[in-house]
């Protein structure tokens, strides 16, 4: 399962950049600490600002926009999870407590059991993505600095 930061990446730069910018980010970070260099002294960011700088400031703000709506999306899986697991376990809880038929209650433990097992694999893919993380940080910063300035300060 790919995490939304994976899928938006790959969809903005294509598959075989997207594979280049992983394996730049794991030489990157062998053996060094990140927060020491600033963003823009990195390769990944100079390949990023390479691709990104010929594009249209309408296609930049499309791309921020699309961005937007996909840390908003991480964030919301997130925060969703919880409630989904207080809804299994109320679930499995009712569940059993309507004494129904075995084979009906073990159908329906096992089905919500899918279910929920889903749930937590996009959870834990989208919590623990440091290096796609990383790279939306970055994706994020290069936009920023490509992308005109919405308010200018007239004299």
């Amino acid at each position: 399962m790919k995490n939304v930061f994976q899928k938006q990446l790959r969809r903005d730069f294509g598959e075989q950049e997207y594979r280049n910018f992983v394996r730049m980010c794991h030489a990157e970070l062998k053996g060094q600490n990140p927060e020491k260099l600033s963003y823009e002294r990195k390769p990944i960011y100079y390949s990023m600002y390479e691709t990104l700088q010929q594009e249209t400031p309408e296609k930049l703000k499309k791309r921020s926009e699309r961005l937007m709506e996909t840390m908003y999306k991480a964030f919301q899986i997130g925060r969703h999870f919880w409630g989904i697991t207080l809804f299994y376990v109320v679930a499995n809880v009712v569940l059993i407590g309507l004494d129904l038929e075995y084979f009906v209650t073990c159908a329906g433990l096992v089905a919500m059991g899918a279910c929920f097992l889903y749930k937590l694999v996009e959870f834990l893919t989208n919590k623990y993505c440091f290096v796609d993380a990383y790279l939306i940080m970055i994706y994020k910063t290069v936009l920023e600095k490509l992308s005109p300035s919405p308010l200018k300060i007239q004299d």
